[in-house]
């Protein structure tokens, strides 16, 4: 069945009034959506380049989000993450996804015991 390009505007009416929404494609018009908008297209299917998304960022409203304390790091609450990307043989990605191994657990325990490991060795010792 042929899909019929539709305005966004229209389609956020049909998702409101849970009209059907099968068979449309999206027309955005050079047109951009506030977040919310994008969001509800989004979970309904509709995939909404981030050029046409509007963020107002002027009027978010950041009272609610505690800021964050050196306490906080330092008891655990909260952790920084480190993102990576790794060159892997083609031998080791498939053994990766053969154990289903969650890559980032495993990166963070090796690294925690190579580092357990260098600092028990002797401060002469030479790697």
């Amino acid at each position: 069945m042929d899909t019929i390009k539709t305005h966004w505007k229209t389609i956020l009416s049909k998702i409101d009034n849970n009209e059907s929404i099968e068979n449309i494609e999206v027309d955005f018009n050079n047109e951009t959506l506030l977040w919310k908008e994008a969001l509800i297209l989004g979970k309904n299917g509709f995939e909404v380049p981030e050029e046409f998304i509007n963020y107002d960022d002027d009027n978010i409203d950041y009272s609610d989000i505690p800021a964050i304390t050196n306490e906080d790091i330092k008891s655990g609450k909260i952790v920084w993450t480190i993102n990576a990307q790794l060159s892997l043989e083609k031998e080791i990605t498939d053994w990766i996804k053969k154990e289903n191994i969650d890559i980032s657990e495993f990166a963070a325990k090796l690294i925690r015991n190579f580092y357990d490991v260098f600092k028990s060795l002797p401060k002469n010792t030479a790697l």
